[in-house]
């Protein structure tokens, strides 16, 4: 089993809203569909808040500063032809909900991610989708009450 690290980020609107990017990974058994924050592997030599910011500028194309990390979840799951041991830190930010765009680097994060959208913590909770975090809906709530202005700005 392989480890592996990651930072993920609660990229909040001015609503209270975060963004959750839809995911479509191939499996042996088929597609696997799935919506999540954004955030990835964790890079040698790299911060974890590094990573989320490196993370955001790179799947979305802005730059965010973020905070924390605010969670640590462990959870285990096939990705990449082999089982991952995972570590997620998870990171809070703020930005307009018009400024990230969809963007990816490598062409299997193209591949995997199709579409994004912005949640609200009812709309997670609601959902008959699959989410990851399981928690989220309650992460959410907890987290909108941080406010911090000017923190998103196109490259």
């Amino acid at each position: 089993m392989r480890k592996r690290r990651t930072a993920r980020v609660m990229l909040f609107d001015e609503s209270g809203a975060v963004l959750l990017i839809r995911f479509v990974a191939m499996r042996p058994e088929g597609e696997f569909v799935f919506w999540a924050l954004p955030g990835g592997e964790i890079e040698n030599g790299e911060t974890e808040a590094e990573a989320a910011a490196r993370e955001l500028n790179e799947e979305l194309g802005i730059r965010v500063a973020v905070e924390g990390p605010v969670y640590r979840d462990a959870n285990q799951f096939w990705h990449q032809g082999e089982m991952q041991d995972n570590q997620d830190f998870l990171f809070r930010g703020r930005c307009g909900r018009d400024e990230p765009r969809l963007a990816g680097v490598t062409a299997e994060e193209i591949g995997m991610m199709r579409e994004m959208r912005w949640w609200t913590a009812e709309q997670i909770e609601g959902s008959r989708e699959r989410i990851f975090p399981a928690e989220l809906a309650d992460r959410v709530r907890e987290q909108w009450g941080w406010r911090k202005e000017g923190l998103c700005d196109w490259l």
